[in-house]
């Protein structure tokens, strides 16, 4: 009692300091690409004087060089220091992780019941066998059972091991299906275990107040274990040649403590890249060194030459000798790691409503913006490849939102159609989205003739020829932009020729290695007709590689 109303009397000392826990909360969380940046909140009324603020509980996470703190007060305070420790916990500070662990106590204590149920049942059937034992099996001096006495024991041994057995199967079932409700529940907890231990980070800040006033704090740090992906739904509207984009957010946590209700924020940005570009180290270049020469073979069981008997070597020997000694020990290869380049943009999404993510590393997807995109739509092919016409719309990002890389979901109206993924694009900039295959579009290619024949004057030379046909129809009740590509063999050698004999240059876009492309303009119902011909000349004396 003394000790008490002694420390009592410290604690109302002006200028004492005074370690007190700290009650605080989450109230915003920005994820970036490789990790998070958590803001913790807290208020105090404080007296005049210093004191030692204490957050306990922090996760083990916790980037220590990270942390940064705030703090507004109506009685004139001054932040003294701010003191970062590791710290360990008899329990851990995740819901989850109690969760499950009051969840497994809960089915062990619902198994031992079990237990207790079959050992009175297992009773009860002893019991019976005992009563039918002893009425087939009288006393010496006892009286026998009458028939009438055995009818009633069998009936009741018949009814109760009935209900015995039944008993038994019954508890059969349900201990059989805990056990799968503990094994579940074990693993999952087994799992977040090994991604959690007991460590946790203490953060104390002393604080000095000229007034008794109102204390307000903001603390801020980095965590591991926290990443956010890009995601896209296109939902492709044919009727009014327009894509609904949805942009969306995919983030897992396992940082070690749950976001409840937090104000969320995804940036782009990437800390672990740096704040400036990468020094270049100079590029050295001179004549290279000639490797030493090849040690002689000594053979392992030679003895060693002692200083005196070397001595009396001839002077030539010596120098041979001397220069084995000085060839150097070969050192393991320097590994050659590679640069991380840098890509351009950062923002920031700023999620509206408040999003709740527990640390278990489950997968959360929140919506980041909504778009409708004015679409050009257009079918492209490779016939060569695949006899089938994928569906493409093209639009603009008429957006302030910069597209990250992702995956991309397409839809026609509400049908799922196919998974893709989609490119970065700016704000501004054209996007291609892939929609699917769709069979309203039409295309075969046959090989119609391939003939070889003898050139020159002399038939020394050979020319091959290829003739292919390329139908394709517009099955559907609209005209359609079609593009479809095909190729040319492509020569590596001067003396082998390719020409191109049909269509003529004016009909096709050349590309590179030898890629033609077709950008066709098809009515409701219509088919083209397109022809691609082709000749490879080439000596007699050799043979081509590839035809």
């Amino acid at each position: 009692m003394q000790r008490t109303l002694l420390a009592l009397a410290f604690a109302t000392l002006p200028g004492f300091a005074v370690a007190a826990g700290l009650a605080s909360s989450i109230g915003a969380v920005t994820v970036y690409q490789d990790r998070a940046v958590v803001t913790r909140s807290a208020s105090s009324e404080l007296p005049a004087g210093e004191h030692e603020l204490v957050l306990e509980k922090l996760p083990a996470t916790l980037q220590d060089n990270s942390l940064q703190v705030s703090a507004k007060s109506t009685g004139q305070a001054t932040l003294l220091d701010v003191k970062v420790r590791d710290a360990y916990q008899v329990d851990t500070a995740n819901e989850r992780v109690k969760q499950l662990e009051d969840q497994v106590r809960k089915i062990q204590g619902q198994q031992a019941a079990l237990d207790d149920e079959a050992a009175v049942l297992d009773n009860q059937r002893e019991l019976v066998a005992m009563m039918q034992r002893g009425a087939t099996e009288p006393a010496k001096d006892g009286p026998r059972p009458t028939l009438e006495d055995l009818k009633a024991i069998q009936a009741l041994s018949a009814d109760t091991l009935n209900r015995t057995l039944a008993g038994l199967r019954r508890v059969a079932e349900q201990r059989e299906d805990l056990d799968r409700q503990l094994t579940a529940a074990q693993g999952e907890l087994g799992q977040l275990q090994g991604q959690l231990n007991r460590r946790t980070k203490t953060v104390t800040l002393r604080v000095n107040l000229a007034r008794a006033g109102k204390l307000d704090l903001n603390v801020s740090y980095a965590v591991a274990g926290a990443r956010w992906t890009p995601a896209y739904d296109a939902r492709l509207r044919p009727a009014d040649r327009s894509v609904d984009l949805g942009y969306f957010g995919v983030i897992r946590q396992n940082t070690g403590e749950d976001w409840n209700n937090v104000k969320l924020t995804l940036s782009t940005a990437r800390p672990s890249l740096g704040g400036g570009a990468p020094k270049l180290n100079p590029w050295i270049i001179d004549v290279a060194a000639p490797p030493p020469p090849m040690p002689a073979p000594v053979a392992a069981a030679a003895p060693v030459m002692r200083s005196d008997a070397r001595a009396k070597l001839a002077p030539k020997a010596q120098a041979e000798m001397a220069y084995i000694d000085a060839v150097p020990e070969p050192e393991p290869a320097q590994v050659s790691t590679a640069e991380v380049q840098s890509a351009a943009t950062s923002a920031s999404f700023q999620i509206r409503t408040p999003a709740t993510l527990p640390s278990d590393n489950s997968v959360q997807r929140v919506a980041i913006t909504t778009a409708k995109l004015p679409a050009t739509l257009q079918y492209q092919s490779t016939p060569a490849l695949r006899e089938t016409a994928y569906l493409t719309a093209q639009a603009s990002n008429n957006t302030e939102f910069p597209f990250l890389a992702g995956t991309l979901n397409t839809f026609l109206d509400d049908a799922f159609v196919a998974a893709s993924a989609m490119k970065a694009v700016m704000p501004g900039e054209k996007v291609e989205l892939a929609m699917g295959a769709d069979d309203g579009i039409s295309i075969k290619r046959q090989l119609v003739n391939r003939f070889t024949e003898s050139t020159g004057f002399s038939g020394n030379g050979k020319r091959v020829t290829y003739e292919y046909k390329i139908t394709v129809k517009n099955n559907k009740a609209t005209k359609e932009q079609v593009t479809f590509k095909d190729r040319l063999p492509v020569s590596r050698n001067e003396k082998i020729e390719v020409k191109l004999l049909s269509p003529a240059d004016r009909d096709i876009k050349r590309e590179d290695d030898g890629v033609l492309a077709w950008n066709l303009e098809l009515e409701p119902g219509k088919s083209r007709d397109t022809t691609l011909k082709f000749s490879v000349d080439y000596p007699g004396n050799i043979d081509v590689a590839g035809l």
